[in-house]
């Protein structure tokens, strides 16, 4: 089960717009079965997916209330193939400090994910056996091929389960300064999280609610040249706002819209990616140095290591800000840097 932590402690850079669209993708159109896990105490995955925020969910695992009275609902969803573990509010009171004190179990969801694993192998040793395999979905449920977590615009308790679960994180990004600015401090905090979770991946940093501008391009350049992967854009739409009243995602309500088409692509190549990981292990996105230190906690870029493009002397340039606030990124695999 490929495990996909989606974050960025900045609000508003449709975080939960890209896991319930990147789902009903997944599941709609390349037959996957999915799991979004809503870590996020606004619970606008669960709304959307129509799931119940009252029903036991992330925050009771994280309290380490589940028991044989209290059990986890895995909860189906309006789109076939997608399957939902709801958010609360209750995730709000469950901050850092009561990780620190034992109070809060960031390692619920690796948990989790083991159990699930467990039921993919019992489902692969009965392939072929029509009997027992139907006997396995009976009592076990059907194995999922990805989990989406959804997390919170905050690094909390609820936001460190998901980065110790996960395989990659997702970053998507709205390129203004205000949202590239805490750039730095996210992927310092993801680095240190790879100390827990060695196998944690930056699957690349997701421009949204893209439009073609030469700020919106020169910001772009000043990731990569960041050395942070980016990935292929989506576009800004007004469908994308339609959809949340709609209560469908771009998949059902519109299609031939370009964010759709942005999500479609965003959704093969991350199908594309994993069959070439089975092949060949690609290096991580988080590099490490000679040391075996993440490059993260390395020497930070200059300002003129980012290219900001000529200007004539006098007023500065819209785009000079951009490139201030990722001028501290820490500079990753260049390999990385490059657009899939």
């Amino acid at each position: 089960m490929k495990t996909i932590c989606i974050c960025n402690q900045k609000g508003g850079v449709a975080k939960t717009t890209t896991a319930v669209n990147l789902a009903a993708i997944l599941a709609r159109e390349f037959g996957k079965r999915v799991l979004v896990i809503d870590a996020d105490s606004q619970g606008n995955a669960t709304s959307f997916l129509g799931g119940d925020r009252e029903r036991v969910g992330v925050a009771a695992m994280l309290r380490r209330e589940l028991s044989d009275e209290k059990p986890l609902a895995l909860q189906t969803t309006n789109v076939p193939g997608v399957s939902l573990i709801a958010g609360s509010p209750d995730l709000m009171d469950l901050d850092l400090s009561k990780a620190g004190d034992g109070r809060a179990d960031v390692t619920c969801l690796r948990e989790l994910r083991k159990a699930l694993e467990q039921r993919e192998k019992i489902a692969a040793a009965v392939k072929g056996d029509e009997r027992n395999e139907k006997l396995a979905t009976v009592i076990y449920g059907e194995p999922f091929d990805y989990c989406l977590i959804d997390c919170p615009p905050a690094f909390n308790a609820a936001s460190s389960a998901a980065l110790i679960a996960a395989d990659a994180v997702l970053i998507p990004v709205k390129l203004d300064a205000f949202a590239l600015e805490g750039m730095t401090n996210l992927m310092r905090q993801i680095a240190n999280m790879r100390r827990l979770n060695p196998k944690l991946q930056l699957l690349g940093v997701l421009p949204v609610m893209w439009y073609r501008s030469e700020t919106i391009q020169r910001a772009e350049s000043a990731l990569r040249s960041a050395g942070l992967k980016v990935l292929p854009r989506i576009r800004r739409s007004d469908r994308v706002d339609d959809m949340t009243y709609h209560q469908q995602p771009l998949i059902v309500c519109s299609p031939r819209s370009a964010p759709c088409r942005d999500y479609r692509a965003l959704a093969s190549w991350i199908v594309g990616q994993e069959r070439r990981e089975r092949i060949a292990t690609p290096a991580c996105g988080l590099a490490r140095n000679d040391s075996g230190e993440d490059a993260a906690a390395g020497k930070p870029l200059r300002g003129h290591d980012v290219e900001t493009g000529k200007r004539r002397p006098g007023r500065p340039r819209k785009g000079e800000r951009i490139a201030t606030a990722v001028c501290a990124l820490p500079r990753n695999d260049r390999e990385g840097g490059e657009q899939a």
